[in-house]
């Protein structure tokens, strides 16, 4: 398949300047008996039609599992479904014949595709910290499929962990995002293009964004800008995203042409 493949179509008008932070607690909170969630995005009962997506990434929700429990096996529908563990142990079942465990320096990337049912289980007694990001689909119609993969964050620069196809490493995503993490002990600058933004998720420490210090469990969403300079001390998790139909595609992803 050729990258280009998974161009979408993006609901938005046109990129327009934005640089907006959402504190940890500004997040919608569930709780229940075993799971502490923050949601990003509108979930389940959170509704926010402000709030529904930030171009194709959907969901973004930061779970903490209770020891012993998960989720029991539920369907999934026409959604690129990507998983990053922080803490403790993630066991994944599906109806296509994939089980695994996830832990922290792997990401785990299920397509919905037509559909498929699965269960994340945790059967340890200390929690499971991660992060599970939803984007809609480059194309529909897509065959259920798996894929799992470790990851070492590099000292300098960003740590891919997904894009599209795995035409610039990490697990394959069949959209036209490409998901990063890196550690801003070192000052660097993200280069984005046109018509593309990028969602910033901080993991942990104190990092900052354009000179703006961020917080673990805090978010950022940044557009129409050529450059965005990371630095302080922390974990960030940067997904670089097309906001318009046609966007240039992003500067960490090889040009179309030479994608296989």
């Amino acid at each position: 398949m050729r990258y280009a493949e998974f161009d979408a179509t993006i609901d938005v008008r046109e990129a327009r300047w934005m640089f907006q932070i959402r504190k940890s607690e500004d997040h919608f909170r569930m709780r229940s008996g075993w799971l502490d969630a923050r949601w990003h995005f509108s979930f389940d009962r959170y509704y926010d039609p402000e709030n529904l997506n930030f171009g194709p990434l959907r969901v973004f929700n930061d779970d903490v599992i209770a020891g012993e429990n998960g989720f029991p096996i539920h369907p999934h529908q026409e959604m690129e479904i990507v998983t990053v563990v922080q803490q403790g142990k993630l066991t994944h079942y599906d109806t296509i014949g994939n089980s695994g465990v996830i832990v922290p320096g792997e990401v785990q990337k299920m397509s919905a595709g037509t559909g498929i049912q699965h269960s994340e289980w945790n059967y340890e007694k200390e929690p499971v910290r991660l992060q599970q990001i939803w984007f809609m689909p480059g194309q529909h119609g897509l065959t259920p499929s798996y894929a799992q993969q470790q990851y070492e964050v590099a000292r300098e620069g960003l740590t891919i962990v997904g894009s599209p196809a795995g035409n610039a490493g990490g697990v394959p995503i069949y959209q036209d995002v490409v998901m990063a993490i890196a550690d801003t002990d070192q000052v660097f600058d993200h280069e984005l293009a046109r018509g593309r933004g990028v969602y910033v998720h901080v993991i942990d420490g104190e990092p900052a964004i354009e000179g703006e210090g961020l917080q673990p469990g805090d978010a950022a969403r940044l557009s129409e800008t050529e450059r965005i300079r990371f630095e302080g001390s922390g974990r960030v998790l940067l997904i670089d995203l097309p906001l318009i139909e046609g966007a240039d595609r992003s500067t960490l992803v090889v040009p179309s042409d030479d994608a296989t």
